[in-house]
């Protein structure tokens, strides 16, 4: 997973492969804050499985949670590698301050 997220082709068990894909269907549709992507709950796999009448082995359930973990890693890896966004080259002087936030009267 780490190399597909880098761009490059994984290489997939033909036996894993099922697992695969039902792991990136569930990855559309999981939930996320302003800060980033949460990890799959229990409940919504277990919903998106109930709902594709689907009855998974433990290792299924495994092998998501494990390609879950690696998924968040990269993500926040990838997200702390950028560089913070500049809003202004102007340094934040008391002056400038006091311009954007008057003091209310």
């Amino acid at each position: 997973m780490a190399d597909q997220l880098k761009g490059k082709k994984p290489r997939i068990p033909v036996a894993g492969r099922h697992v695969w894909e039902w792991f990136w269907k569930m990855d559309r549709t999981r939930e996320g804050t302003g800060y980033g992507i949460n990890p799959l709950q229990p409940t919504q796999i277990e919903a998106w499985m109930r709902l594709r009448r689907i009855v998974p082995q433990a290792w299924h359930l495994d092998a998501i949670d494990k390609m879950d973990a690696t998924r968040m890693r990269v993500y926040f890896e990838k997200k702390d590698d950028k560089e913070p966004e500049q809003v202004s080259s102007r340094p934040l002087t008391s002056r400038l301050f006091d311009a954007l936030f008057p003091a209310k009267r």
